[in-house]
């Protein structure tokens, strides 16, 4: 019996491999047939049996099943006892790989061993299960929103064996719609039966799926706003888990990422801390600089110091492989990281500065954003970016200049001929600024103390037209924030502090109940101070006064002062804490004249 038995496994594998051989689906198939069949199999390993297999045969697996006990039974029907029948079905079921065996011909098979004629389906029925899955793919890519992918899926009964290919292209057309398309579309999505079947599939087949189907299933559930306390996502979570060790780079960097988006839980920290084990370990073995990027985005600024510290050191030691690509998205990589390794950003500024020329506007705007969040400050890549965006400033629409502008305020660098360009155009059109747009250059030019080299008044004097077009439906907040940008520019909207000075609007800037008190509170202070300092250059409305606000304590700063005595050359023309209208003390010098509480708040 044992020999009978060895002999028909050793045909089943042979018959196997032949018909592999020949499907159109073989690179996949031989796969699943070479992982097979001596020692322990992994959940990677035994992976769709029922669903990658399907795709030359969508339907077979119960019929396969039923042709080889039926092959045994014809076999052994004499000689076999309960136990030994029992043992053979067990091997069979375990060692099959392809239910595609039933595509063989009854010709090839011993007399009797596929049982009654009825079992043996035509040529036809073959071909039709055959490109039941072709039709289905085809289709899938035909859609255009999840409700067309569920829509299909309804039509094809065999669609919940395809469910991780329906979820990744609902959540790739998810992600070409505006935020009020997304919206509308989960909201149908949610309400569409054929989901929850979906969802239900990719539950059951979690465990059996290949590796990169789980990862990406869990990655397109997240994505489509699927709750993350539901049973679906839990699921996932725990089946990545228990699996984590068969995923490879690519699919370690697609959970990775998946978790940044994710609310703290028990299966997420879970995962996360199993993966940055995992990483841990596989660094020394990972040469490629993408694929270390792919692992710095995906564990994220929650990643320990140490491992961090590896990651940075593999990078130094693969430096020379850096494309441009690479060393512009490396800012970004570390600001999401929240680590500042001034060799690598050093090392990525060179590359930067060398190919600067055709480099894209987002990019450069994140490098800039990203230097500001590591608080990193290279004059050369800043100075390299800046004559770039000059060189090409007519290119750029308004709203992309008024976004460089605020970038370079924040990383504290004054772009000149960018500025210079920019308050040229303004000063030729100014009905191209929105009234947030105002107050994001009136703050830039400002804060970088920076006026044009010429027309310096008509650029003042536009910038305060456009905000006497907007008066009307100006929040007081962002009214106040005009009118201190134009007191340190040394020009007083007359209209503007008409409106921020009625009692009403002071009252409403330094409520309890407000925002941001303390700043609000500061630039009135501010503009006080410039309104009695510049007497000649305003005139007070008859009915308006300054309201008395609480005067700031004078400060004492030693570098202000030692930096002052070394210009004036002279200690006898240095004054400190000089007091003034309104409480106020100046740190004075004949020639030098400093506000100590300006020191004080920058």
């Amino acid at each position: 019996m044992n020999k009978n038995l060895d002999c028909f496994l050793r045909t089943v594998r042979q018959l196997q491999a032949c018909h592999y051989a020949q499907s159109p689906f073989s690179r996949t198939t031989r796969r699943a047939f070479a992982l097979g069949v001596d020692g322990p199999k992994s959940a990677a390993h035994s992976i769709y049996p029922r669903r990658l297999l399907s795709y030359a045969s969508p339907c077979r697996l119960q019929s396969s099943v039923r042709f080889f006990s039926q092959g045994t039974l014809s076999i052994n029907t004499d000689s076999t006892s309960a136990n030994e029948q029992k043992t053979a079905d067990a091997l069979l079921d375990d060692h099959v790989q392809g239910p595609d065996l039933m595509t063989v011909a009854p010709t090839q098979l011993p007399s009797g061993f596929l049982g009654s004629p009825k079992e043996v389906r035509s040529t036809a029925e073959e071909k039709d299960e055959e490109n039941m899955p072709q039709q289905f793919f085809k289709d899938l890519q035909k859609c255009t929103s999840p409700s067309d992918v569920l829509d299909l899926a309804s039509k094809f009964p065999d669609a919940p064996k395809y469910a991780s290919n329906c979820l990744a292209t609902m959540w790739t057309l998810t992600k070409k719609l505006s935020e009020d398309q997304k919206h509308y579309e989960r909201r149908l999505m949610f309400e569409h039966p054929q989901f929850s079947q979906v969802c239900q599939c990719v539950m059951q087949e979690a465990k059996y799926m290949w590796r990169d189907d789980l990862a990406y299933s869990l990655l397109a559930v997240v994505k489509l706003g699927v709750p993350q306390n539901t049973r679906l996502v839990q699921t996932l979570l725990r089946v990545c888990q228990e699996r984590l060790n068969e995923f490879d780079d690519r699919c370690l960097s697609v959970v990775a990422n998946t978790l940044q988006g994710m609310e703290k839980s028990k299966n997420v920290e879970a995962l996360q801390v199993g993966l940055q084990l995992l990483v841990e370990q596989r660094i020394p073995k990972i040469s490629n600089v993408l694929m270390l990027q792919n692992m710095m985005k995906g564990l994220g600024k929650d990643a320990p110091l140490k491992l961090k510290t590896k990651l940075e050191n593999k990078i130094l030691y693969h430096i020379d492989q850096l494309t441009v690509p690479n060393a512009q998205h490396m800012f970004t990589l570390l600001a999401e990281m929240n680590y500042r390794s001034v060799p690598i950003l050093n090392a990525c500024s060179n590359k930067i500065i060398e190919n600067i020329s055709g480099t894209p506007f987002r990019r450069l705007l994140n490098i800039l954003r990203s230097c500001k969040d590591l608080l990193y400050r290279n004059s050369k890549l800043c100075s390299a970016i800046a004559d770039y965006a000059a060189s090409v400033f007519y290119m750029w629409d308004t709203k992309q200049v008024v976004l460089f502008l605020s970038a370079f305020e924040n990383v504290g660098f004054r772009p000149v001929d960018l500025m210079d360009a920019f308050a040229e155009k303004v000063t030729s059109d100014p009905e191209c600024l929105s009234m947030k747009d105002l107050v994001t250059v009136l703050r830039a030019y400002s804060s970088l103390n920076h006026t044009p080299k010429s027309q310096n008044q008509e650029f003042l004097e536009a910038l305060n037209s456009v905000l006497d077009k907007y008066l009307p439906k100006i929040s007081d907040v962002d009214l106040l924030k005009a009118v201190y940008s134009f007191c340190i520019l040394g020009y007083f909207p007359q209209s503007a502090l008409k409106q921020l000075l009625v009692d009403e609007t002071l009252h409403s800037l330094v409520a309890a109940d407000g925002q941001n008190i303390e700043q609000n509170e500061v630039m009135l202070h501010t503009i006080n101070a410039c309104l009695n300092l510049d007497r000649n250059c305003f005139t007070k409305p008859a009915a308006l006064s300054v309201k008395e606000l609480p005067s700031t304590p004078a400060f004492s700063f030693p570098d202000v002062k030692e930096v002052l005595l070394s210009l004036l050359g002279d200690e006898s023309l240095f004054r400190a804490n000089v007091p003034v209208v309104h409480g106020f003390s100046l740190g004075m010098g004949e020639r030098i004249t400093i506000t100590a509480w300006q020191f004080a708040e920058n």
